[in-house]
Order: structure tokens, then C-alpha cells, then sequence
């Protein structure tokens, strides 16, 4: 698959959380003495993603011989089981042009929530609007009894980007910048980190065939600690606990009739 990479790096982020800090830096002068190992960087951003408090604006672009494809997502973390995730995607369409969809993720430690632009053509008249399932059960039906600790996470994805040939490239006081080789299918790839808090600042990958991908982080802010009541879903949402366990073979109890009314 020759986004396998860019989608690997992806799946880091969302992340969560990046730096402000961004690709002017690169600009700098590089620095002379040596930098961390590739493994180690990532371990410490795997750390900082998922194991600081904080906000931040990721937008991620995929421009394709057919148009250009925009992904904003407004985060908040608190950790692995308090976030959210404002989610605009906006696409072309051949026939109805530029479409805009909204979508809003939360978990507040009990439940995850979801309320997603049409959810009722999606699931054929299943779900007609907001949903929630409960964060035990939704872990259960992973094969979890408990969320992951950042610790728990950061030999896993450190393996996967691992898989990645870096090399360590322009690299300055504030931005950590490495490359990839190409190959067959990509034709140049960019990661760079903040080199103090060692959050991912952005990537960019170009593939053979022209297309272009990116993710940018912006406005990230570190978090002390947020307002009680932050990680709040606002609203009505629909329980689709015992639906889904159902669904997926995961047991537990058989939905009430009220359930069933959609």
C-alpha cells in the first residue's frame, strides 16, 4: 500500500497533539553535535502525544488527481480515556462539488460519544443522531479490560514508524527533521518534530504519481489542567451499547424493545 507510511505516521497523531511550531524553523541554522537516535525521538514523541494534557489544531491535506481533500481536527487530551475531537472534512465531489461534513468525538471517561454527519444513511436507518456506548464495553469488544496507559502504547508505535527508514536531515535548535528514501511509490517524505517538547510538527509525503499529503499542527498549547466539565457531551445521544456487542459477538445484555426504535 504506498500511503503506508504516511498513513503509519497518521495514526501517531491522531492524535493527538502536535507543536505550533512549524516548518520555518527548518530554515535555521542546523546543529552540529548528535542528535537523538530515530527510535528514541519517537519514543519521547509517542510519550508526549498520548501522555501530556492538550490542545491543539491539526489539518490534514490529500491532494489526488481527482481534487484536494481537507481534514481540520480541533483536539483536546486529557488522556486515553478523556478527549475530543471537533472534525470538519471537506472534499470534492464530481457531481455536487466542494462538500462539507462536521463531525464531533468525545469520551468522558464513561461513555465515547459520536455525532456524525449522516450517520443515518451510513447505517441504514439505525442511527438517526447522536450515539454513545459505554467505554467499558467498547474496550471489551477490542479485547481489552482496560484502556492503555501511554507507556503501554509507546513500544507499539515506536516499532511501527521503527519500520521506516529515517535519516536525520536539517535538523536545527528547535526542529528535529527527518527524511525518508523513496521508492517505487513515494518519492519523498518529511517528518519533523519540536525538538524540546518533541511533539510531532508536521509531515509531508509526495508519491510517484504526484499525489501530495500533509499534516500540520498548529495552536498546540499544553495543558495544566482543564475546566471541570470540558470532556462534556453536550446533547442527547442515543445508547448503542448492547446493540453493538450484538453486533460484534461481544455479549453482553439484549437491547430493549425501546432500544430498537430508531
Amino acid at each position: 500500500m504506498k500511503n503506508t507510511p504516511f498513513l503509519i505516521t497518521a495514526a501517531l497523531l491522531c492524535a493527538a497533539p502536535l507543536t505550533a511550531q512549524g516548518m520555518k524553523d527548518v530554515t535555521e541554522a542546523p546543529v552540529t553535535e548528535q542528535s537523538a537516535a530515530p527510535s528514541e525521538l519517537i519514543e519521547k514523541a509517542t510519550m508526549a502525544l498520548m501522555g501530556s494534557q492538550w490542545t491543539s489544531t491539526f489539518e490534514v491535506v490529500a491532494e489526488q488527481p481527482e481534487g484536494e481533500s481537507t481534514i481540520t481536527l480541533n483536539m483536546s487530551m486529557q488522556d486515553l480515556t478523556h478527549f475530543s475531537a471537533a472534525i470538519t472534512m471537506t472534499a470534492e465531489d464530481p457531481f455536487e462539488g466542494e462538500v462539507t461534513q462536521n463531525h464531533t468525538i468525545m469520551c468522558d471517561g464513561e461513555f465515547l460519544y459520536a455525532d456524525i454527519d449522516g450517520i443515518a444513511e451510513m447505517s441504514q436507518g439505525m442511527f438517526s443522531g447522536p450515539v454513545k456506548i459505554e467505554l467499558p464495553a467498547l474496550l471489551g469488544m477490542m479485547g481489552m479490560e482496560e484502556a492503555p496507559a501511554a507507556e503501554d502504547m509507546t513500544p507499539m508505535i515506536t516499532g511501527m514508524i521503527g519500520l521506516m527508514p529515517l535519516v536525520e536531515e536539517g535538523s536545527t535548535e528547535k526542529i528535529r527533521r527527518y527524511t525518508m528514501a523513496a521508492d517505487e511509490d513515494l518519492e519523498s517524505m518529511t517528518i519533523c518534530f519540536d525538538a524540546v517538547t518533541f511533539f510531532l510538527s508536521s509531515v509531508e509525503a509526495v508519491n510517484t504519481d504526484g499525489s501530495k499529503m500533509s499534516i500540520t499542527a498548529k495552536d498546540t498549547t499544553i495543558v495544566e489542567e482543564f475546566e471541570e466539565g470540558h470532556f462534556t457531551f453536550s446533547g442527547e445521544a442515543q445508547d448503542v451499547t448492547a446493540m453493538l456487542a450484538m453486533m460484534t459477538g461481544g455479549g453482553g445484555a439484549a437491547p430493549a424493545d425501546e432500544d430498537l426504535e430508531f
